[in-house]
């Protein structure tokens, strides 16, 4: 069965490739030049239209400027758009007044100094002690432990702002991907 399927292919394909082609004949190539002669070709509609273009557009120019009390056509439709010029200058003057204000919020925020207000939980805790052996009217001044805090919170947020400014704060260092094997099942 495969013998046969081979031998009826290949009877096939050399079939196929002895038949004779037509070479492709461009007849009105060969043939165009020797029984017409030279064509006299037009200019087209295109060119008409557009050389008509020319004088209508001066004529409709002059019928629309014949009256000498307006003024003419195109005149008249330019003076028509005047009123954006006013809606432009507005629109314009509103975004500059936004961008104005955006930059002093930026000032602002930019060059304000931070609350030096550290917010206690339990700022009473300082006074929690026994209510026996102390005399009365005496109480403890905090002002020492409160600038301690203070002085503190500062140098902290000094140093936080330096980090930034180096690129070593480690909130803004980028994320490292965690190895293949957990630490956890």
């Amino acid at each position: 069965m495969q013998s046969l399927r081979r031998s009826a292919i290949t009877v096939a394909r050399n079939a196929r490739s002895s038949l004779p082609r037509q070479p492709r004949r461009y007849a009105h190539d060969a043939h165009g030049s020797e029984h017409h002669g030279p064509v006299n070709e037009s200019f087209g509609k295109g060119f008409y239209v557009a050389v008509a273009t020319i004088p209508a557009t001066i004529a409709f120019y002059k019928f629309s400027s014949t009256n000498t009390d307006e003024r003419p056509l195109f005149t008249r439709l330019i003076e028509s758009y005047s009123d954006l010029k006013t809606y432009w200058i507005e629109r314009n003057d509103l975004h500059t007044q936004m961008i104005e204000q955006a930059a002093r919020d930026k000032n602002l925020f930019l060059n304000s100094k931070p609350g030096t207000h550290i917010e206690l939980s339990f700022p009473e805790i300082f006074n929690v002690g026994s209510p026996y052996n102390v005399p009365a009217g005496s109480g403890v001044n905090l002002d020492k432990l409160i600038t301690k805090y203070q002085k503190e919170a500062f140098e902290e947020n000094a140093k936080k702002l330096e980090q930034l400014k180096d690129g070593t704060l480690p909130a803004e260092q980028p994320f490292d991907r965690p190895s293949k094997n957990p630490p956890y099942p």
